[in-house]
């Protein structure tokens, strides 16, 4: 294979000098999957957002090493971040089943073994995303999503924006909120370093379809109303 903006070798021999016993705090997202990755065997993997493609690079590096395919969607036109027989992209929004089945008609057959959401960050395009695809994985199938840890945007951290702050603690939220809906189908790993990313094990078959979100915020109301509480209990203390 390869990669139009990444030495992908170079990635791949500093990962494989990682500790092998390592855990995720020492490194990056793409190590844990990486390390996933040199676990499984052939993979359908199908990944939601390419950019630059260091992500596609690393999935295509395992499925030429594994026999397996990486199908990449992006709304952008992403298709030479990347050179392999086992590569394949599509510029469609990652949420059109319809069109992207129709070209990738292997995804429909065999289903997924690995998905990768790392596109529009926000708790809505998440969702549409996750429940659109979920009855396309494979039992035993693994969901990567990216970006779920606020704390590099939050105020006095080096990408200080509000906007993210909000949008990424949003989607840790969806992502805490599903899993506990779907506890008997999901297992749910998360990870906290650079922007996070969580990780979760399916093990229903291909076909079944996920819960809807059983959200367990108590009231607005109700939480404001005991801290007022609690600061006049105090006040009196004093």
């Amino acid at each position: 294979m390869k990669s139009k903006n990444f030495n992908i070798d170079k990635i791949i021999n500093d990962f494989d000098n990682l500790d092998p016993d390592f855990v995720y705090p020492q490194g990056t997202s793409f190590e844990e999957i990486h390390k996933t990755l040199n676990s499984r065997g052939s993979q359908i993997i199908f990944e939601c957002g390419v950019r630059m493609g260091l992500s596609t690079s690393i999935f295509t590096y395992h499925s030429e090493k594994n026999n397996g395919h990486c199908f990449s969607v992006d709304i952008e036109d992403c298709s030479d971040v990347v050179i392999s027989d086992n590569w394949s992209f599509i510029k469609s929004d990652d949420r059109d089943v319809k069109k992207i089945l129709n070209k990738f008609a292997l995804i429909n057959e065999k289903g997924i073994d690995i998905l990768f959401i790392d596109s529009l960050h926000t708790a809505k395009h998440l969702k549409q995303v996750l429940y659109n695809w979920y009855p396309y994985l494979n039992k035993n199938s693994i969901i990567f999503i990216d970006d779920i840890d606020s704390f590099p945007y939050q105020k006095n951290q080096p990408k200080n924006s509000l906007m993210n702050n909000i949008n990424w603690d949003e989607m840790n939220k969806f992502t805490l909120d599903f899993s506990r809906s779907n506890r008997s189908d999901v297992t749910l790993v998360q990870f906290y370093k650079k922007s996070g990313l969580a990780k979760l094990y399916k093990n229903s078959e291909k076909g079944s379809l996920p819960n809807k979100i059983q959200s367990s915020d108590r009231s607005y109301v109700l939480i404001q109303l005991i801290k007022l509480l609690r600061s006049i209990k105090n006040a009196f203390k004093n």
